[in-house]
């Protein structure tokens, strides 16, 4: 009964998410979760949709009377590890980010699996062995999509005057950031739903946003920081990627 309860939480977990997507809206409103949804090929409710189904035949072969249908449960969690380490291989090595719904999912998945093995079901440490063999493959194979590194990270275009007052002012500031021209990461911001330039990127252990704008990002690092309120994106203080910029 214990086990329905699990399945029956992974299931509730991604049906809301299922609903909620048909919205434009998420359990995970962190950039990340927005972000690796945007990479996926037939869009973010087919991964979800696997994740239902997966979790409905679990719980209908929990409560079957099937010969085989411990072996049929074995069978799934290996096949659902092995693409929960797919996933979180992708997010760690190739975007440099962690889904937190993702995550979530897989922390179900590793309680199962850990359960079924308490309860001598041997197989279960195929799906641990898949898991780690996938996750470490696709360290060897997964290209690096994102640019993003720990600490403030500048997206600019040379033909904004924006980014060009915006560099002067960090620079006068002595603010350490890394640099990135645009024009060589659009996909990459427009995956994020970002068209404007200046970005500056937060990187830290305790804050992770995107910030856009001069007066913005200017803001961002005034003194006194606590409680100040900006607008997310100020099309005054922006140029449109791609397009000549004389403001």
């Amino acid at each position: 009964m214990k086990k329905i309860v699990v399945y029956f939480l992974g299931f509730t977990l991604s049906f809301i998410e299922l609903v909620l997507s048909f919205f434009n809206k998420s359990l995970c409103d962190a950039y990340s979760c927005k972000l690796v949804a945007n990479y996926v090929r037939y869009g973010e409710s087919i991964l979800i949709l696997i994740g239902v189904v997966t979790f409905l035949s679990l719980i209908l072969l929990e409560l079957s009377k099937l010969r085989l249908k411990e072996h049929l449960i074995d069978a799934i969690l290996i096949a659902a590890l092995s693409s929960e380490g797919l996933l979180l291989s992708f997010q760690i090595f190739s975007l440099k980010v962690i889904c937190y719904f993702c995550f979530s999912i897989l922390l179900i998945f590793l309680i199962i699996v850990i359960v079924r093995l308490i309860q001598k079901h041997y197989l279960m440490i195929f799906a641990f062995v898949s898991f780690i063999s996938v996750f470490f493959v696709g360290y060897l194979v997964m290209p690096n999509l994102s640019p993003l590194s720990y600490g403030y990270d500048l997206f600019y275009s040379k033909t904004c005057p924006h980014c060009e007052r915006t560099i002067a002012f960090l620079k006068n500031a002595h603010i350490n950031v890394n640099l990135y021209n645009v024009n060589e990461y659009k996909n990459f911001l427009n995956n994020i739903g970002i068209n404007q330039v200046p970005v500056l990127f937060v990187n830290l252990k305790d804050q992770k946003k995107f910030i856009v704008g001069q007066e913005n990002i200017e803001k961002y690092f005034s003194k006194p920081k606590p409680n100040i309120n900006y607008n997310f994106f100020n099309e005054n203080q922006t140029c449109i990627i791609g397009n000549n910029c004389t403001k």
